[in-house]
């Protein structure tokens, strides 16, 4: 089965991302992104597929993965209740850290690493527990602290690599669609660009350079979403973050993000987020 391309929603002020989760449980689509990637299980265990890699995770779990490696991690078993799904995920792009960055001398054991990255690697226990707490710290992190957290994380991985484990075999070779991958990320950056107004199926097909009806087909099949899925769901996230990071109200936040009106704004975050928005601003509320 071909690997769905996944949008890794970056924010305008961010050169990486680092985010945790808590799910009842992981049940992801077999996905790839052009982001490099470090996961870490909190809480939780399953299968975990990485290109012709299926094995087992479990709390502790650290894996490293490279640009446009497919993957996904799976819960298993019925568990107790209380059981939940929860995780640390850093992604990053090859350049964010600057053009050029990698082939610096200083560099050298960081690139050796991303340079066995495509192969996906699983590390020691003992790395990860000296990685997690500094994920969890960089969520919080920012400025020139946040940049010295990311490379304190490299560093420990670059001096962990040698009894970390390659997942994928050696000829492993990802069968992905990298015309799609193009195609949809012009359709992302449009999306992006113009979540706030009105938009239709002909505009984005235009966008894609295809018919009406062969990208209606073309977007479901390549992101597992209909067209106003998708933007219903870039439309939340910007919702979210906005809700969490200004004081704008939420009648506000909900026609800057598109929404044509606020009764159709509450049912879609509510039907996404299970909550309303005024209820998600309480829980998340930055101090």
């Amino acid at each position: 089965m071909r690997a769905r391309l996944e949008d890794v929603q970056w924010g305008p002020d961010e050169s990486f991302l680092v985010r945790s989760y808590n799910l009842p449980r992981f049940d992801v689509p077999w996905h790839f992104h052009p982001e490099i990637e470090l996961a870490c299980i909190v809480e939780g265990e399953g299968d975990r597929c990485v290109g012709d890699h299926l094995g087992a995770f479990t709390v502790g779990d650290l894996v490293l993965l490279g640009p446009n490696l497919p993957h996904y991690w799976r819960s298993v078993g019925t568990g107790g209740k209380n059981q939940r799904a929860r995780a640390l995920v850093l992604h990053m792009r090859p350049t964010s850290l600057g053009q050029g960055f990698w082939e610096l001398p200083e560099c050298r054991e960081w690139k050796q690493l991303l340079d066995v990255a495509p192969r996906g690697l699983c590390f020691d226990p003992v790395i990860s527990a000296q990685v997690q707490p500094l994920m969890e710290s960089l969520e919080s992190s920012e400025g020139t602290n946040r940049l010295l957290g990311l490379l304190e994380i490299l560093q420990i991985l670059a001096e962990g690599a040698d009894s970390a484990v390659s997942l994928t075999g050696v000829g492993y070779s990802p069968d992905n669609d990298s015309r799609a991958a193009d195609r949809m990320r012009r359709v992302y950056d449009y999306l992006y660009a113009h979540l706030a107004e009105p938009l239709s199926l002909p505009e984005i097909a235009q966008v894609a350079r295809m018919s009406d009806a062969a990208f209606s087909r073309y977007c479901k099949k390549v992101t597992g979403r209909t067209l106003t899925s998708l933007i219903n769901e870039l439309r939340v996230a910007r919702a979210c973050k906005t809700l969490v990071e200004t004081t704008q109200s939420v009648s506000e936040i909900a026609f800057l993000t598109g929404f044509q009106s606020l009764s159709n704004f509450n049912r879609v975050f509510a039907d996404a987020k299970g909550m309303a928005p005024s209820q998600y601003r309480s829980r998340h509320h930055r101090s």
